[in-house]
């Protein structure tokens, strides 16, 4: 298996139980489903097929994606543009008028200024503003391409001044919960006090097991980064809208930045935005596309994520095969990633860097108990070449862990971590599943404490 995880987003093209049946053979670990097109009947049927395909050895871990604060076109007949073509962006919900663009939002004509960039599609299309008015602005195309109705719409480099939590979101946050979703994708992230406010909510709802995605794609959350990464669960690097606040050029350093920092504070790293586009409409990736994910691999991502591939696409299946293939070769070579220091203030990181170092030294394998995924993060930190099996008693967790670099999760009702031979039995079922073979050397670790990281055992494993 792929030590780098795979997230498919559901849709229209994948939302049949044998689809999904088929992209979880081909290594998928999680399933995002995309709030800006909520069905709420549909969502809790794909929920429900998400737990029938869930095994104990392949925990399936069901992602709610946010829309945030997005300003949308209203209804107009789509027409096409060339650079060049000026259209009118008017305060209206609806318009028959020719070249006109209604935009049913004020706060659009409050931010936009003359000389402005308009981007409608996340940059598909571009309009310079020549001219702007509280109800009305006049954008020159800059790109070839149709305008559609209910597309996004943004102003490059401002944030939309509207919560960052909107009306919508909480409702599909009270549904995401009653639903039974493992983790919510909070969008548009600015601050540490938007994952604060969510958690508060979460908290609320007696959901404290849900886990917080922070997407970081605005310009404030990237000079956020460290606070906003000590209050969430793992971070999205969302580089279609990171476009709108950096040049293309700088999205490479900006996605690197992302992920070394997330590694630093041990919270899982998820790479989205067009790694297999044209697998859209094409059975086979280009060669840019499958460079760019190998990038995304050797700068140390935990996870990558397929969107229209695969909630839309002719191909979600292949997109997931060859996503795994991609990745599989990715990992043939040593990572591009410098060695992390454990936190000097958690002595707990200390003790997982001395396990992966010990595994190391030994070559044996590391197997871990983890309560609530704290064990499963630090060790997983440090990036351990050999395989790093977790144990759980807790579906939460088990849910969780699966989104984490290299490990192998086991979800176990019956272990407890107060068990005097609780070492013996995950060796004895890590035996049975075949993740050990006889003669392995193994190292185990998990804590006392919840939350803590300080038991350690060697042994080799023995025929019983």
């Amino acid at each position: 298996m792929a030590k780098v995880k795979l997230v498919a987003t559901l849709g229209p093209s994948s939302w049949s139980e044998e689809t999904m049946k088929r992209m979880v053979a081909e290594g998928v670990n999680a399933f995002r489903l995309n709030f800006s097109h909520v069905d709420y009947a549909r969502f809790e049927e794909l929920a429900k097929q998400v737990r029938r395909l869930e095994t104990p050895l392949r925990p399936l871990t069901l992602i709610a994606d946010l829309q945030g604060p997005v300003i949308r076109l209203g209804e107009f007949a789509p027409f096409q543009v060339r650079p060049g073509d000026r259209v009118t962006f008017t305060l209206s919900s609806k318009t028959e008028e020719k070249y006109a663009v209604p935009v049913p939002n004020g706060v659009f004509f409050e931010i936009v200024r003359e000389g402005d960039e308009v981007l409608v599609e996340g940059g598909r299309l571009a309009f310079r503003i020549v001219d702007a008015g509280p109800e009305k602005a006049v954008g020159e195309a800059l790109l070839e391409g149709e305008v559609k109705p209910r597309k996004t719409v943004t102003v490059r480099g401002k944030d939309i001044p509207l919560p960052t939590i909107t009306e919508k979101d909480l409702r599909d946050i009270e549904f995401s919960v009653k639903a039974g979703f493992d983790a919510i994708a909070l969008s548009f992230v600015r601050s540490s006090s938007d994952v604060q406010r969510l958690r508060d909510i979460l908290f609320d709802y007696g959901a404290e097991d849900v886990k917080i995605i922070a997407k970081i794609e605005t310009k404030s959350a990237v000079e956020d980064l460290d606070s906003i990464l000590q209050k969430s669960d793992a971070a999205l690097v969302a580089r279609g809208d990171l476009a709108n606040f950096y040049g293309l050029e700088e999205i490479y350093s900006i996605q690197r930045y992302i992920i070394s920092r997330a590694r630093r504070f041990g919270k899982p790293s998820i790479v989205a935005t067009q790694l297999l586009e044209s697998m859209i409409s094409n059975p086979l990736p280009t060669r840019s596309e499958v460079v760019d994910v190998i990038t995304a691999v050797r700068m140390g991502a935990d996870a990558l994520l397929l969107a229209g591939e695969t909630a839309a696409g002719k191909y979600p299946v292949e997109s997931v095969y060859w996503l795994r293939r991609i990745v599989e070769e990715a990992e043939r070579e040593p990572l591009e990633v410098e060695d992390v220091a454990p936190d000097k203030s958690d002595l707990y990181e200390s003790i997982a860097k001395g396990v992966v170092s010990l595994a190391e030294v030994i070559s044996g394998k590391i197997i871990a108990f983890s309560e609530k995924g704290n064990t499963a993060r630090r060790i997983s930190k440090f990036r351990p070449k050999a395989g790093l099996i977790v144990f759980t008693n807790d579906p939460a967790t088990a849910r969780y862990v699966n989104m984490i670099y290299g490990v192998r999760v086991v979800y176990d009702p019956s272990l407890s971590k107060a068990d005097q031979n609780l070492f013996s039995k995950m060796l004895s079922k890590a035996l049975e599943h075949n993740l050990v073979n006889l003669g392995d050397l193994v190292v185990f670790t998990s804590g006392r404490r919840r939350g803590s990281t300080d038991l350690v055992s060697v042994e080799r494993v023995k025929s019983e």
